[in-house]
């Protein structure tokens, strides 16, 4: 049996990244193909948001196939999708990406995961699995509405096409278009419970003891890796990095003699061998690096990274424990769902990027004892965290911080107003 959908990132001789969406027998589908390079690729988006969008695609088609739709069909007579439809694809799209996956295995049994409208009503359908953050079903409705109104313009342009199907077409392109947008899920902002926000002092000092190298609680065996994955967790945690932005350090981003080292921006580098590079996301900057960690940094290199052979033939600071190679975004991800499974101590939510909400916690604390302005704050901030000067992004790294703020200033109040009402008695 033919493999499923999949999306393949393909690195090309200028090092440019390209993911493409791999029909059942493994071929590049020409459609999304060419939807990724024009209007995703063309507008100068990261690889990882062209595999985003690629990945609703599959989706999409996912949809198609357990439905049996004919959809070049459908175009060539100035069709897209029923109002039913929208609804059964909506639907579709919160589901998991592992169930999406268990879709592309199969398509025997893609028919029977698909719920359609009519037994929703009838209450028949029972949900195995949690469904998705709202978020990650509306971006996937959002592309595959982009998607559909590009597949529907093309049709358009092409000459030929009779006046009554292009009528059709346009109308069924807008109808189908709003029905998707009127079932995109939108957020209303007043449920703040359940979002990402940093760790207390506490498990920071629990964290930092479990992984250090000579902690009869560090879960890993290997030298090297425990050296690296210590090094890595102090990187994110005393630099507040994004997990993309350490593994793109390389050694000679880094000058000791300034205790500084540079983030930099390499989107699309040739000298990258991993299939998925990790990005920089924000702008680059220059950091100071603390002697104690700069120290640290330089111990790994000589006494461990240096025992590699395979990391000689690359400059990157963070490599693999087997093969020398550069650290990848998986593995990062593998360290994480390890230190969470083997040290019952850290929180189940434990994450790379958490570290980076927890930095941004213990900066505003920093700024607070300092007396700091809240405006030379924010720009202080936006420097380090590579933001725009006039970005707003400190509110969503910023939300434990600002609670515990808000709960201080609460009960002083309350124990004020308490003292006042003795007083009056």
């Amino acid at each position: 049996m033919a493999s499923g959908y999949r999306v393949k990132t393909v690195v090309l001789t200028s090092g440019e990244r390209l993911p493409v969406l791999l029909d059942r027998d493994g071929q590049p589908m020409f459609a999304p193909t060419v939807f990724a390079l024009t209007e995703v690729r063309g507008k100068n988006l990261a690889a990882n948001t062209v595999g985003i969008v690629l990945r609703s695609v599959m989706a999409f088609h996912l949809f198609l196939d357990a439905r049996g739709i004919d959809f070049d069909g459908r175009l060539a007579s100035g069709e897209l999708l029923s109002l039913g439809e929208v609804e059964d694809l909506a639907r579709l799209c919160r589901r998991p990406l592992t169930e999406l996956a268990a879709l592309s295995r199969s398509s025997e049994g893609m028919a029977l995961n698909v719920v359609s409208l009519e037994k929703v009503r009838m209450g028949v359908q029972k949900t195995s699995t949690a469904d998705v953050a709202p978020d990650v079903a509306a971006s996937r409705l959002r592309y595959i509405r982009m998607y559909l109104q590009w597949l529907a313009t093309e049709r358009l342009s092409r000459h030929g096409l009779a006046p009554s199907v292009a009528s059709r077409l346009g109308d069924t392109a807008r109808f189908v278009a709003e029905a998707i947008d009127s079932r995109i899920p939108h957020g209303s902002g007043r449920n703040a419970l359940g979002q990402r926000e940093g760790v207390s002092d506490e498990v920071v000092a629990e964290l930092l003891r479990v992984v250090d190298p000579h902690s009869p609680d560090n879960p890993w065996r290997d030298q090297h890796t425990r050296y690296r994955n210590a090094l890595l967790i102090h990187w994110l945690l005393y630099l507040g990095l994004r997990i993309g932005e350490v593994l793109g350090v390389r050694v000679s981003d880094i000058v000791a003699y300034r205790k500084e080292v540079t983030i930099h921006r390499r989107a699309d580098d040739p000298d990258d061998p991993r299939q998925y590079q990790p990005q920089t996301k924000t702008r680059a900057r220059v950091l100071p690096v603390s002697g104690t960690l700069l120290a640290e940094t330089q111990a790994y290199i000589l006494n461990h990274r240096s025992a590699l052979p395979k990391a000689k033939k690359h400059a990157f600071l963070f490599v693999a424990s087997r093969t020398g190679q550069p650290m990848t975004l998986a593995t990062v991800g593998k360290l994480f769902k390890e230190l969470r499974e083997r040290c019952p101590s850290l929180p189940e939510g434990l994450t790379g990027h958490v570290l980076r909400h927890t930095w941004n916690d213990a900066f505003s604390k920093k700024m607070d004892e300092g007396g700091v302005t809240p405006e030379n704050e924010r720009q202080a901030r936006s420097y380090l965290m590579g933001w725009s000067p006039t970005s707003d992004t400190a509110a969503v790294y910023t939300r434990r911080y600002v609670r515990n703020k808000a709960k201080e200033v609460s009960l002083g109040l309350q124990e004020q107003l308490v003292t006042k009402g003795k007083c009056d008695e």
